[in-house]
């Protein structure tokens, strides 16, 4: 039973550090606090060096120091993520950059977020240099989770409208002009019609 039981604990371990590590995926997740709002991002180390070199055709992973690289991986991430909160856009302001071997972790403080939340618009255009690529966006209100994929089918942007601090993909609304043109249409049919019908020869 102990062995069972050690061999389920690291095959955990093993998917939990797959996952961790995915070079496919990056984690995006948004603590909205009463002091501080703080944007975390885990990706793969490899995924983050593949996009900056498609992203940036000149640059020499080998030859750049750390610090101008950290500088690159934080602009990078910076004019790649767009978030709009009840129509206004946030910034993200300083941000950090912790490298790993294999996992890399950056932290951004964000600008002037909102006390209440009714829209929430958000693009990841980072990372979508890399083939099939997609990135987990989740942002905690009051102990509550909202998480979405952003990814190629959704053209790595989605809308949200909160109902009690939790989120729900924003619903299309149809512009009524163009329902009472469809109704429009086959009364006009009609009505030609008759009038043709009636018409004296």
């Amino acid at each position: 039973m102990k062995t069972k039981i050690i061999i389920l604990l690291m095959l955990f371990t093993v998917v939990t550090a797959v996952k961790a590590h995915n070079p496919l995926s990056a984690m995006y997740y948004l603590e909205v606090n009463q002091d501080i709002n703080i944007l975390n991002i885990s990706l793969s180390q490899n995924g983050l060096n593949e996009a900056l070199k498609k992203h940036f055709s000149d640059l020499n992973l080998e030859t750049l120091s750390a610090t101008d690289y950290k500088q690159k991986a934080i602009g990078y991430i910076k004019d790649n993520f767009n978030l709009i909160v009840n129509g206004v856009t946030i910034k993200l302001l300083e941000g950090g950059i912790k490298l790993g071997n294999h996992e890399t972790d950056l932290k951004f403080i964000i600008d002037l977020f909102p006390k209440y939340i009714n829209t929430l618009d958000v693009q990841i255009d980072a990372f979508k240099e890399n083939n099939q690529h997609q990135s987990v966006f989740s942002i905690v209100i009051d102990n509550k989770t909202s998480r979405v994929i952003l990814n190629k089918e959704n053209n790595y942007k989605v809308a949200l409208e909160f109902s009690e601090n939790k989120a729900e993909l924003k619903k299309e609304k149809i512009n009524k002009s163009y329902l009472f043109v469809l109704f429009l249409i086959p009364v006009v049919i009609v009505t030609n019609n008759y009038i043709k019908k009636i018409k004296p020869k």
